[in-house]
């Protein structure tokens, strides 16, 4: 089973080094400007920041935040040291604040090249993060990131394009917010905090039926029929979720990734009264789409997020059959041979094992049924002879009438050995073949073909056949 969860985030480890970066691309700018970017103004002037601001489109480090991505203390300023270092300066009267409300606002960067895009992630502070000490990922609410922007590899416009418009929760007093700009063909990331100023009473909370953005449903691949998509909306009042919406892909077409992310979207617009997804107007009526769904919550309710995961369909195993245990050689013994083995089956098959000699004559059967498991079978071969066999297994299907299965093995059934008699094997002649029990004199001795092997090599030839066993008593 595969799983995708969108808008998630895992552990935090830290990239020991940022990389060496030779191009400069973007900063954020508009209503909310970044640090670096109020280093050129009047007001960042203020903050003697002057150094940091020749190149503040450069605040690129390793993509993967949090997991990756600037050390701890150095995420202001991306890692980028020299000149930035004055960004990680961090006290509560640093730096200039701009002043915001929670609810709706709008967040722009600057791009200087635009490039091919995977999303732009926005965090605020915990609201009770230290002020007076360097910027960690302790100090942000990275669980819950309260915009994401999914851009699925496409180029965002150049210089100040669309804004984003994403909802701020509520904080008071002085908050720093991080937006991360992700690469989606290289392996960096943009890195700009905000330094902001809510009011010291706080925003109160939206009001009832105000719909909040919560996460996207951002398809990624196509699927095939039998997977599923799933999306579970989770509830504060019992820290788990308990709610979800599931369609199940029945053909190729709505397998398409532009589709089902578009019957998600009608399914749960169907199916959840305080969860909707689509297109947004400003009447709160949702439209699914295909492509890119944003998915918004009720602000009156408990929900609090939402996970998308796909489900994948199991993969059919095609039926198969294996001869286990099946020994090179038996010996005679009392003039019979018992030849044990198992069979292991994939599928439900009906096995029949029939050995031949080595004219090709059958001379014992066995059949069972042998259902996606491993059976034992013996064959008693009576009055046999010395010499090469053949264990032949056909499998036929229960359930499909036109599957036929065949393994075929060769093995050896060779007399058993008299102490001191023929104790040597000597190949005298590995052109010849020999047959059983053929005696041949050679330098005053007398050698027997008794064994059925492998017997030399000559550079042209392998020969297989009688190998002469002796000298005999």
């Amino acid at each position: 089973m595969k799983k995708i969860v969108l808008a998630s985030f895992g552990a935090l480890t830290v990239a020991a080094l940022a990389p060496t970066l030779a191009f400069a691309h973007g900063y954020v700018a508009g209503e909310f400007p970044s640090r670096v970017t109020l280093c050129h103004s009047s007001n960042g002037s203020k903050n003697d920041c002057a150094s940091a601001s020749y190149d503040r489109q450069s605040l690129e480090a390793l993509k993967g935040f949090p997991a990756a991505g600037p050390a701890d203390g150095k995420i202001a300023s991306a890692q980028k040291g020299g000149s930035f270092d004055v960004l990680d300066q961090q006290s509560s009267n640093k730096w200039y604040k701009t002043k915001i409300q929670a609810g709706l606002n709008n967040f722009q960067w600057f791009s200087t090249a635009n490039h091919k895009t995977t999303d732009y992630v926005y965090y605020i502070t915990k609201p009770d993060w230290d002020q007076n000490a360097p910027l960690t990922r302790a100090s942000f609410d990275l669980a819950n990131p309260f915009c994401v922007i999914d851009m699925d590899g496409n180029q965002p416009p150049l210089n100040l394009g669309d804004a984003h418009t994403c909802t701020v929760p509520a904080r008071s007093g002085y908050q720093v917010i991080l937006s991360v700009w992700t690469i989606d063909d290289t392996a960096n990331a943009f890195y700009n905090v905000i330094d902001v100023e809510f009011a010291d009473d706080g925003t109160p909370p939206p009001p009832a039926d105000v719909w909040q953005q919560s996460t996207t449903i951002a398809p990624k691949e196509d699927l095939v029929a039998g997977d599923k998509v799933k999306a579970r909306f989770f509830d504060s009042s019992v820290g788990s979720f308990t709610t979800e919406t599931i369609i199940e892909i029945n053909s190729a077409a709505n397998g398409q990734k532009n589709t089902w992310s578009y019957n998600l979207a009608k399914a749960i617009n169907a199916e959840q009264a305080n969860a909707q997804a689509g297109s947004k107007s400003d009447e709160d009526v949702f439209t699914p789409v295909y492509g890119n769904n944003p998915v918004y919550l009720k602000a009156d309710s408990n929900l609090t997020s939402v996970e998308v995961d796909i489900i994948k369909a199991d993969i059919p195993v095609d039926d198969s059959i294996t001869v286990l245990g099946l020994e090179d050689e038996y010996v005679i013994d009392n003039n019979t041979v018992e030849v044990t083995f198992s069979i292991e089956a994939v599928g439900n098959l009906n096995v029949t094992n029939t050995i031949f000699d080595v004219n090709n004559k059958a001379i014992a059967s066995i059949s069972d049924n042998v259902n996606d498991t491993v059976k034992s079978f013996t064959l008693s071969l009576e009055n046999v002879t010395a010499g090469a066999f053949k264990l032949v297994s056909i499998a036929n299907s229960n359930d499909d009438s036109n599957l036929s299965l065949q393994e075929s093995n060769n093995f050896n059934v060779v007399d058993t050995e008299v102490p001191g008699d023929c104790q040597d094997i000597q190949a005298i002649d590995i052109s010849k073949q020999y047959k059983p029990g053929q005696e041949v004199s050679y330098q005053d001795n007398v050698y027997r073909a008794e064994r059925w092997t492998d017997v030399g090599r000559t550079p042209d030839t392998l020969y297989t056949g009688w190998v002469l066993v002796g000298p005999c008593s």
